[in-house]
């Protein structure tokens, strides 16, 4: 049984984004009888882990850094106008609080008595960890994702998002901390192509590659073939209504495709009132329901009554909506760049290529009448997608994959070797 410290900075199973992924991670790690997990999290985190799965199978050792946290996150909510834009920014005003967390986790663990350590979250790669210098214990780190560069198509995009500061995002790499991680990490994990071109060509440790986003069954059950439609044929939209998610390109495309068919809209942002004015404008009102943003049961739910999942997204480094599209069987129609081109494949999902606003509009339409018109593809693509994910892309799957990860570093063909396997790497 290997001993492992995940150390997850965000880690709550009640909130969505990055704080999920890790409870997931560290979840499924957690269930494994070959390992014996301590994590080490955030003290925001305890309400959302008390009673949870998580606390009961692992060691849970919350760290409190607020003293540092709080003011740096209320600073990068005023420099970024609110919470919903500006994510650049908010990773530069989380530099100090997170290295104040590693600080804590080395001055209250030993991680000498550690077989390994794995950095869960953050997952951004221009936070770097010194915890992989303080000791001799191998360190992986990952899925790390971002950073994926602006679309040329839409020049004006970034300004839309507030992203002043994206200019300066080159900088990360002579941060305090950065070479000092790259010098002594043992493995890293890229979560995209992007990001795997990210790391230092002079790196000489491990390189491996899996996206951070995955599917937890419990609650996004996998369907068992496409939802036939009961009515007219529904196009689903989940995410925020912000700029670069391209929700204003789904309506213009609802309106092109003239078909008997319905939107419904999950989740909320700053443009939700743009967009009802522009359902109106366009006169599909009485076609598109918006609903804000609804509980991941009710978000389920949806999936099982829809008959497809359209997402333009521009700029989408992750994409863990398209995974939890696929395993609730719907077809998808995405932009060819990014993490949803990375998760779905040509069998589950129509890719459209990158475009200008008028082009995309149309490719997205296209995409979408073919869907309409074709029954038959949409129980193929369901069929290719629900089959990705069991194989792939359950938490329980990334586990298997992790400690395969794991054994690789610690130079273990299998988990009976550990003993003569970490007396070598500890020399």
């Amino acid at each position: 049984m290997l001993n492992v410290l995940l150390t997850a900075e965000a880690c709550n199973p009640t909130w969505a984004s990055v704080p999920l992924v890790g409870a997931n991670v560290c979840t499924a790690l957690a269930r494994r009888d070959d390992l014996r997990v301590t994590v080490a999290t955030h003290v925001r985190n305890r309400e959302g882990l008390a009673g949870n799965e998580l606390a009961s199978r692992a060691e849970i050792v919350f760290i409190d850094n607020e003293w540092v946290a709080k003011p740096m996150y209320r600073l990068g909510r005023l420099l970024r106008g609110g919470k919903s834009l500006g994510w650049t920014t908010a990773m530069a005003a989380s530099y100090p609080a997170y290295a104040e967390f590693e600080r804590q986790v080395a001055k209250r663990l030993d991680l000498n008595r550690f077989d390994l350590i794995h950095r869960v979250t953050p997952v951004s790669p221009t936070l770097p960890s010194r915890l992989p210098a303080k000791t001799d214990t191998p360190m992986l780190v990952g899925p790390l994702n971002g950073g994926l560069p602006w679309p040329r198509e839409w020049p004006g995009l970034s300004g839309s998002e507030r992203e002043w500061f994206t200019r300066f995002r080159g900088l990360y790499r002579r941060m305090p901390g950065q070479l000092t991680m790259w010098q002594h990490v043992a493995g890293v994990i890229a979560g995209s192509r992007h990001t795997r071109s990210e790391i230092p060509s002079w790196y000489a440790g491990r390189r491996f590659e899996l996206p951070e986003n995955g599917i937890d069954p419990g609650r996004f059950p996998i369907a068992d073939g496409w939802p036939e439609p009961d009515g007219p044929f529904r196009f689903l939209s989940v995410g925020r209504l912000v700029p670069y998610k391209a929700t204003d390109v789904t309506l213009d495309a609802m309106a092109a495709v003239g078909a008997d068919c319905r939107l419904t809209v999950i989740g909320d942002g700053p443009q939700r009132k743009a967009l009802l004015a522009q359902a109106n404008r366009l006169g599909i009102a009485d076609r598109v329901e918006f609903l804000g943003w609804v509980p991941q049961e009710e978000l389920a739910g949806h999936m099982r009554r829809s008959q497809a999942f359209v997402f333009p997204s521009l700029r989408e480094f992750g994409g863990g909506v398209v995974l939890e599209a696929m395993a609730g069987g719907l077809p998808s129609v995405i932009v060819d760049y990014g993490g949803p081109a990375e998760l779905a494949t040509d069998a589950c999902a129509v890719r459209v290529p990158m475009a200008g606003r008028e082009q995309l509009t149309a490719s997205v339409a296209d995409g979408m009448r073919r869907l309409v018109g074709s029954p038959q593809l949409c129980r193929e693509m369901s069929d290719a997608g629900t089959r990705l994910v069991r194989e792939r892309h359950t938490w329980d799957a990334k586990a298997d994959t992790l400690v395969g990860m794991y054994r690789d570093l610690l130079g273990m063909s299998t988990v009976r070797e550990s003993t003569r396997a970490l007396a070598r790497v500890r020399g």
